[in-house]
């Protein structure tokens, strides 16, 4: 009578919650004897607690197949570069799947289930766990390239940037290699200005350029406005040198500040695309390339540097301190 078949029979129960968060229990039936030593349950979701069933005296009858539970929706994701809707659609979907084939499950069998049946789900679940990774995968692809087609429409439509690639787009179409800079780098290179500078200071560039480009619309008409007009605009050129003296005076600690830059334009590529030569995909920033860019970003500083008159205006506007940075700056760039 103390024997295994006597051990008092434990029942399965499904907990849920009404609209006030108040807990409803229904009793579920009698479990399927069990011989072996449970496994471990997953965790359930927080709407639907399902508690395992013990041995039982007697073996139950078996139970018909759990009727196949109704898909979910595929999330969709509306904008693919955020990573909070991308992060959200992804949870909920994987969450809400989970938890339906339990429910459904759990009707199916009078509102019980056994350890037995909480096994069967977890085979499954593990083979969905292929198909939800690579939507997982999927998804972060999505958001990485949307993330990279947004720093290149800031290149096309926003002046302040486009002012600053034009002093080196010469360089792009040369043939990559450690010498030369390629235009894989710019989306790194808008972040690493937007460190430097702080958003402050560009908000104040971008404001500025595009209100030289405003009244160079209204002066020309909008059917004669052509962007070499604003790149030799006096003003516009104010704007570029503003920017070069900041920039340069932030590479004071020049092998600290460089490998700094060269660290975020190489985690920041431009992806990889049919196009492109191999050179082009193999291609990553390296020093020579690096010196390289930097002396032609920062060319027209060096030719307004050159004079006296030159150094004196920048210094009323930057600062001594400032302006002697970027010196020593152009100068290592030089010598390496």
């Amino acid at each position: 009578m103390y024997g295994d078949r006597a051990k008092p029979v434990r029942r399965a129960e499904i907990i849920n919650f009404d609209e006030k968060g108040k807990p409803l229990i229904e009793s579920g039936g009698v479990a399927g004897a069990v011989h072996a030593q449970p496994k471990a349950v997953p965790k359930p979701a927080p709407k639907s607690t399902v508690a395992p069933a013990a041995p039982s005296p007697k073996p139950a009858e078996q139970a018909k197949p759990a009727a196949k539970p109704k898909q979910s929706a595929p999330y969709a994701v509306k904008n693919p570069a955020s990573a909070k809707e991308v992060s959200h659609a992804l949870a909920v979907g994987t969450v809400g799947s989970m938890v339906d084939q339990m429910k459904a499950a759990a009707h199916a069998k009078g509102g019980m289930l056994s350890i037995q049946d909480l096994d069967a789900m977890q085979v499954e679940f593990a083979a969905k766990a292929k198909d939800m990774q690579k939507q997982l995968e999927s998804a972060f692809v999505d958001y990485a390239d949307a993330r990279e087609r947004m720093q290149f429409d800031q290149e096309r439509d926003d002046p302040f940037y486009r002012l600053l690639v034009k002093a080196i787009s010469s360089h792009f179409k040369e043939q990559p290699s450690r010498k030369s800079p390629s235009r894989r780098m710019l989306p790194g290179f808008f972040i690493a200005v937007d460190m430097l500078l702080g958003p402050d200071v560009v908000s104040s560039h971008q404001e500025r350029c595009r209100s030289i480009i405003a009244r160079l619309r209204e002066d020309s008409g909008d059917d004669s406005f052509d962007w070499e007009m604003f790149y030799v605009e006096r003003d516009a050129l104010t704007v570029s040198l503003d920017a070069q003296v900041l920039i340069a005076a932030q590479f004071k600690d020049y092998d600290r500040r460089m490998n700094w830059f060269l660290t975020i334009v190489n985690s920041n590529l431009a992806p990889i695309d049919s196009t492109m030569s191999e050179g082009e995909q193999r291609w990553e920033l390296a020093e020579p390339a690096f010196r390289r860019f930097m002396d032609g970003l920062l060319s027209s500083l060096r030719k307004v540097l050159s004079s006296d008159k030159g150094r004196e205006r920048l210094v009323k506007r930057h600062g001594q301190e400032n302006v002697a940075a970027a010196l020593q700056v152009l100068k290592r760039l030089v010598t390496g």
